[in-house]
């Protein structure tokens, strides 16, 4: 069992490790509540319970996550069930409130650039286990006081900022699994969250030209994704090269530079995506010089294939469908704006 859980460990280790994106994606903080059909402040007490026998429970959560791209993050939450505001005064047992923390990858599948279906998969403990060191002793054993979870949800974000979503969250013993028994806990949740910064990892994929010198200084790096298979400019990204077109002519400096580095998936031969590669490239170009950008000051590169930003993530997809998805970050247009200092 303990191999098994360090094998598990080091998976994800490796899947955070090899995540790179140059996502505009980072911290949220939200809070939830929501219904849970088995009450966790009575679980010990009530496992003798026959599979038709149930109990039920509010329940209240504050959650904090980060996106590393719109596919993948990860996320901590601290949930109080048996939350009930007209009781929390009375000292009763009966209306006591458990307190357990959950530590949860988060996978999206994104259905239009607003909303998304994800799956979160993780593992929760009380309060009081964390604090057991007789528990902690169990932790990769049968006996357990992890409970793994599995939550399916979909969610809506409105305006780049707020957060709106709806799950549901099957918990269950680990010696339960192990037995193939069904699932002892389940939690339907309404969330609302707010993203409150922006991932540092576009510092690390900064485009490199040549012609760039020591006087010069780095104004602006985005960056534009396509869908697949095509040059064509979604409408949000429209949305997105008013913004930059605006702060192009907002920079203070006589002379502007504008490298534009066209990307694609893995999928196709050489030639095509380089050639695809460079139309994107020039699909931003024409942009930029319909809005009165010097056609001068605009520098075209194509990449081709050969700078992925999801090589590890989704070497192992054999499904057409699910790998075209998946590599939606790799299909993209470097924008970077240098200007004289």
């Amino acid at each position: 069992m303990k191999k098994k859980a360090l094998t598990i460990l080091i998976l994800l280790v490796s899947l955070v490790s090899s995540v790179q994106s140059k996502s505009n994606d980072g911290w949220y903080l939200g809070a939830k509540v929501g219904w849970s059909n088995f009450n966790l402040l009575h679980y010990k007490e009530i496992q003798g319970l026959k599979n038709e026998q149930s109990t039920n429970a509010p329940m209240f959560g504050l959650f904090l996550g980060y996106e590393f791209n719109p596919y993948f993050g990860l996320e901590i939450e601290n949930d109080t069930t048996g939350f009930s505001p007209h009781l929390m005064f009375q000292k009763s047992k009966e209306n006591m409130q458990a307190n357990n923390v959950q530590i949860s990858t988060k996978l999206s599948y994104p259905i239009t650039d607003d909303f998304r279906l994800y799956t979160r998969l993780g593992g929760m403990m009380f309060w009081e286990n964390l604090a057991s060191k007789e528990d902690l002793k169990k932790t990769f054993t049968k006996h357990s006081c992890v409970f793994p979870s599995l939550s399916l949800g979909a969610e809506y974000i409105f305006n780049d900022e707020f957060i709106t979503r709806f799950d549901y969250t099957w918990k269950s013993s680990v010696e339960k699994i192990m037995n193939l028994s069904k699932p002892t806990l389940g939690d339907a949740v309404i969330s609302f969250a707010w993203k409150f910064g922006k991932s540092k990892i576009n510092d690390m994929f900064t485009s490199y030209s040549p012609e760039t010198s020591n006087q010069q200084y780095i104004a602006l790096n985005e960056n534009i994704n396509f869908p697949f298979n095509s040059t064509e400019l979604r409408p949000i990204s429209y949305d997105k090269l008013k913004k930059i077109n605006d702060e192009i002519n907002n920079i203070k400096s006589k002379k502007v530079y504008i490298t534009l580095s066209g990307h694609t998936d893995r999928i196709g031969n050489k030639e095509y995506n380089q050639k695809l590669s460079e139309d994107r490239a020039y699909s931003i170009k024409n942009y930029f010089t319909s809005h009165g950008v010097p056609e001068n000051t605009i520098n075209i590169q194509g990449m081709g294939n050969q700078y992925p930003l999801t090589d590890q993530i989704c070497k192992d997809i054999e499904s057409r469908p699910l790998l075209i998805s998946c590599l939606a970050p790799d299909r993209r247009v470097e924008i970077e704006v240098s200007a004289d200092q």
